[in-house]
């Protein structure tokens, strides 16, 4: 008995090898080996070159980082990673039901955000205002304020604590808009003090103390 020749419901071609009603081919053009980002960020400390990821700074690659970011969704797959100006991920493999192999090329365009680590956040000036205590959570608060002030382009000084961070501030204005920010963001609970640390022309000059638990 002649088995009777099936088609793509694609392309029209005559085969008995279908997958999901495709030929192999229209099948291969029609799904990916790979899934990946359209686009990969990456904050990068201006001082050490270590990246932040999986909300720690570490000595990583892109590359590796990026390897985090893709899903493999065929098999047998082989990668081979180019990184320039953008990212190039060249694929090859197979799908599954599929005897034909596939190659695939993607391209994902890279933003590397220069910034200060908290490790590296050392200002040698020593005069401020203010001193931010963080507390709790400090390594997710110290990140989020390392970015506003290289932003912001702050002077600072950040010494690190067995319980935190202390940062020294030169705009007392400026630390008091972080700890509303701080409040916003975190829910942080905010502390201020005052310390008299000198005199000016026979009045007190003030030094904010800013104590954000989170």
């Amino acid at each position: 008995m002649v088995r009777a020749m099936k088609f793509c419901f694609v392309c029209g071609k005559k085969t008995n090898d279908l997958v999901e009603g495709y030929c192999e081919d229209c099948y291969n053009k029609k799904y990916q080996l790979v899934k990946v980002p359209k686009e990969l960020q990456i904050k990068m400390c201006s001082r050490c070159d270590k990246v932040r990821h999986r909300n720690r700074w570490m000595e990583i690659t892109i590359k590796d980082v990026l390897k985090d970011k893709i899903k493999i969704m065929g098999q047998n797959v082989s990668l081979k990673i180019g990184v320039d100006e953008d990212i190039t991920i060249d694929a090859k493999g197979f799908l599954e039901d599929c005897k034909k192999p596939k190659k695939e090329r993607h391209v994902i365009k890279l933003k590397i955000n220069k910034i200060v680590c908290p490790s590296c956040a050392r200002d040698s000036g020593g005069y401020y205002e203010a001193i931010m205590q963080l507390r709790g959570k400090s390594e997710e608060a110290m990140n989020f304020m390392v970015d506003v002030m290289v932003k912001e382009k702050k002077s600072y000084r950040a010494d690190q604590r067995k319980n935190g961070f202390d940062v020294y501030l030169t705009d007392k204005n400026f630390a008091n808009s972080m700890a509303v920010a701080m409040k916003r963001r975190f829910k942080a609970k905010i502390k201020k003090s005052f310390r008299i640390v000198t005199k000016k022309e026979g009045k007190d000059i003030y030094r904010s103390i800013i104590v954000v638990r989170i």
